[in-house]
């Protein structure tokens, strides 16, 4: 049990990733970042010059088990864990408000990138990796039959009947560019479109679909499958297994303090002071797009009954095993290619000024994937997030809800020291000794050119509306 804790904590804090790093998603100083959740986000942007170097993210989060009993937080149990003193158990945790248990973990790695503005446009590229696995429709009953393994007396001999399984997982590196443009600016409204487009080079993937799974675990050893509807596939880890397009697109409006007719960020005038705002709203649609493996093995399956013997030794080494075990079946189909979509959701923003460098944000994620489609899933997730920006500090402190579990909300900071970034979504799990269910840390190293050549030596100026006097807000005697 020490072995498998320690090695949970280890991969949980080493190979998971940031879904949405809510901490930093909202800042006007977040570089690079603010592109990924809203592409339309680094229209305007308020540096002139944003420079990544290197990133990292990690985040996991599941509604099925959680490591309990901890005598010290998480961080100390790693250390006790490399001595073979790791305490505490892992147990499985209630549904909650969901019908079926879920999980997600994410992995990944942030090179080079850079977003440069251009008057009302602004220009980005990168390259990433990420490596994606979430999993959904695990029935309680099945989950039962996860965690103490088939041998589990309770559900021993009752038929059970589960639909929507998923397990879907992929790892690929993508190349982007970005491009973000202010299409209005009248008055004190601003409204800004953008767009991510990228080129996803595979690296490996797999899924498992079950559309229908009708079985009864009989006993100790007999295993019926009643019906079954499954597709699956695979591809083995290679530099190019497989290769997609993906794309973000997004829109922002904000209610500006002063008027912004003429606008032009770092353009001279006016547009050397980043137009500040009493509001700003957007929505986007972030991840379209898949990618398609054509060298591995994939297929269908629509199998009637199925009797094994002994569910402790699957004698299963290749694709002929399977075939044999699978002799009953009424139709499989096989190939050597298959697809899967990318995490594809929805989402919704909202910043607020409540007074000079301090603010407080919403934002809203929904993932997209259906049930029975071969498409890595996002987790649902809402937060809140109070913050306080300055240009060389930021500090910020996002309370997140995954998958609307609102008995459960998780609590992070997020600290900005000019480019470096450090910040969690879920802080909890190293500073207490609470139920681990949950991990997220990540990381920038980036450097911000503020001013533009054309702003280099010009004090910063209260902005002329369209590049002449502006006229008064009201008539006199009003």
């Amino acid at each position: 049990m020490r072995i498998q804790l320690t090695g949970c904590a280890v991969l949980l804090v080493l190979f998971t990733n940031a879904q949405e790093r809510f901490g930093i998603l909202h800042s006007n100083y977040g570089g690079s970042d603010i592109g990924l959740l809203n592409p339309a986000r680094p229209a305007g942007q308020w540096p002139y010059a944003d420079i990544r170097i290197l990133g990292a993210d990690l985040f996991a989060w599941n509604s099925l088990i959680a490591w309990s009993d901890r005598q010290s937080p998480l961080v100390g149990e790693l250390r006790n864990g490399m001595a073979g003193n790791t305490s505490g158990n892992v147990v499985l945790r209630s549904q909650g408000l969901a019908a079926t248990h879920r999980a997600v973990v994410q992995a990944g790695l942030s090179g080079p990138a850079f977003s440069l503005a251009l008057g009302r446009g602004t220009i980005g590229a990168g390259i990433r990796s990420r490596v994606h696995v979430s999993a959904t429709g695990i029935s309680q009953e099945l989950s039962n039959f996860i965690y103490h393994g088939l041998n589990y007396v309770p559900q021993r001999g009752e038929r059970y009947r589960d639909a929507g399984i998923r397990a879907v997982g992929a790892a690929w590196t993508e190349f982007g560019l970005s491009y973000a443009h202010i299409l209005h600016a009248q008055g004190f409204g601003m409204v800004s479109a953008g767009t991510n487009l990228r080129y996803a080079l595979g690296h490996a993937a797999g899924a498992l679909q079950l559309t229908d799974l009708d079985y009864t675990v009989v006993d100790s050893a007999l295993l019926q499958v009643h019906e079954a509807t499954a597709r699956y596939g695979f591809a083995m880890p290679a530099v190019n297994a497989g290769a997609g397009l993906g794309a973000d697109v997004g829109m922002t409006y904000e209610r500006t303090l002063e008027e912004v007719d003429g606008y032009r960020p770092h353009k001279g005038s006016g547009g050397c002071t980043p137009a500040r705002y009493r509001y700003r709203i957007g929505v986007s649609l972030i991840d379209l797009g898949g990618m398609r493996f054509r060298q591995g093995e994939a297929g269908a399956i629509t199998a009637g009954a199925i009797t094994i013997a002994d569910h402790t030794r699957l004698p299963i080494q290749d694709v002929e095993d399977l075939d044999s075990l699978l002799a009953t079946s009424t139709q499989w189909s096989r190939s050597k290619a298959f697809s899967i979509g990318l995490p594809t959701a929805v989402s919704v923003q909202y910043d607020q000024r409540l007074a000079e460098n301090t603010y407080v944000a919403f934002a809203a994620v929904q993932q997209l994937a259906g049930r029975n489609a071969m498409r890595l899933r996002r987790s649902n997730s809402i937060a809140i997030t109070p913050r306080f920006e300055t240009r060389y500090f930021e500090a910020s402190l996002p309370v997140v809800v995954h998958e609307y579990d609102v008995a459960h909300p998780s609590v992070g900071f997020m600290l900005r020291f000019n480019g470096l970034v450090l910040g969690s979504d879920h802080i909890m799990p190293f500073i207490s000794r609470g139920d681990v269910y949950a991990m997220d840390v990540y990381m920038r190293l980036r450097w911000m050119i503020f001013r533009s050549p054309a702003c280099k030596g010009r004090r910063p100026a209260k902005r002329v509306s369209g590049g002449r006097e502006m006229i008064p807000c009201a008539t006199p005697n009003e």
